[in-house]
């Protein structure tokens, strides 16, 4: 007699029906909330800010929406963004690279150094979890520590970026940094915005954009979810367990990369201590977004909601003139909140499908 076929693995695209609506509507009612209580807060200025400090959040959370789906979390996140920054910084900003390359040429090879910075961290981590078997909170705290600490010793704690005006490489340096500003903290023209519209929100949505393709369009996508939803079951369907792992970190390290090199083009530095606390605030982001720390559910689109709740709840306290601390309080709550939401979905959509 042959064997059983394998079950086939649970994939969950997305949050259950109870859970699709509860977001967007928070997002819409702070929106309406703002508009009324701050004056400024609604003006096409402000609303652009929003976008521009919620992009390199959105980016990140992206990366860790994918690590989240298959189960997983990487709080290496933020020490990547430092370490890709300073590095990137570095060779933006390099005598012998200005000579070689010029500005421009100097600017791509700095984006090309922080995002395989990143994703060589990314890989790092995915081997660790998926050939050595070690779970993912340690090796990714691990790299979170190597990182920063990598970051300090090679900048000597000092941020890296615009130099003294009597360097004799001034005046290529600061073309240089001129260049990658254009991408981390440019403005495209468009009627009715003054200011233009933030060259790294653009970057956010079409990255974004590819990431919910990915999830949602592809065999790899699928493979995500399905890891996610059962790891066992998955493996035996045929799913390539070890690579999806391997790949999920490695782009959570690229989307790290990629922020970090939004981040030395916004600021024209690098610092060591950059991106402390992102790794919460992508989680944040995710999870508000409605991905589960359970895995298996999760989007994109879901997460850049997420991401934007978040930086229009710091945006209107902080126009409100409301403290730090009290800000951070209201972020662990909102965080606390959506957490237990999940687990009350979670369970809801359990039940109801046993007593189906």
């Amino acid at each position: 007699m042959s064997a059983p076929a394998a079950a086939a693995p649970p994939v969950r695209r997305g949050p259950p029906p109870l859970a699709k609506f509860g977001v967007p509507l928070a997002l819409a009612a702070m929106l309406v909330a703002g508009t009324v209580l701050i004056p400024e807060f609604a003006s096409p200025a402000n609303l652009t800010t929003i976008l521009l400090h919620a992009s390199i959040n959105a980016i990140i959370a992206l990366g860790m929406t994918f690590v989240i789906v298959t189960a997983g979390i990487d709080l290496s996140v933020g020490s990547i963004v430092a370490l890709a920054g300073v590095l990137a910084a570095r060779t933006l900003t390099s005598a012998a690279v200005l000579g070689a390359v010029g500005p421009v040429g100097a600017a791509l090879l700095a984006i090309a150094v922080g995002l395989g910075v990143g994703a060589a961290l990314g890989l790092l981590n995915g081997g660790a979890v998926a050939y050595l078997r070690v779970a993912p909170f340690i090796v990714t705290l691990a790299t979170m520590t190597i990182a920063r600490g990598t970051a300090r010793l090679v900048t000597g704690g000092v941020p890296v970026g615009y130099p003294d005006p009597g360097d004799a490489g001034y005046a290529a340096k600061v073309a240089a940094l001129d260049v990658l500003h254009g991408l981390g903290g440019g403005r495209l023209p468009v009627p009715g915005l003054p200011s233009g519209f933030p060259v790294p929100a653009l970057v956010m949505l079409l990255v974004i954009a590819v990431g919910a393709f990915v999830l949602t369009r592809t065999r790899f996508g699928r493979y995500v979810y399905a890891v996610g939803g059962n790891e066992e079951a998955s493996r035996l369907s045929g799913v390539p367990v070890p690579f999806v792992k391997l790949a999920v970190y490695a782009i959570a390290g690229a989307c790290s990369g990629l922020a970090a090199v939004l981040l030395v083009g916004q600021l024209r530095s690098g610092g060591p201590d950059a991106g402390t606390f992102y790794e919460l605030n992508a989680i944040a982001a995710a999870v508000i977004g409605g991905t589960s720390l359970l895995g298996g559910t999760g989007t994109a689109w879901g997460t850049l909601i997420g991401a934007l709740l978040l930086g229009v709840l710091n945006n209107a306290l902080d126009l409100l003139g409301v403290q730090a601390f009290w800000q951070e309080i209201a972020k662990g709550g909102i965080i606390l909140l959506a957490v237990l939401f999940d687990v009350w979905v979670t369970r809801t959509s359990a039940a109801a499908a046993t007593k189906s």
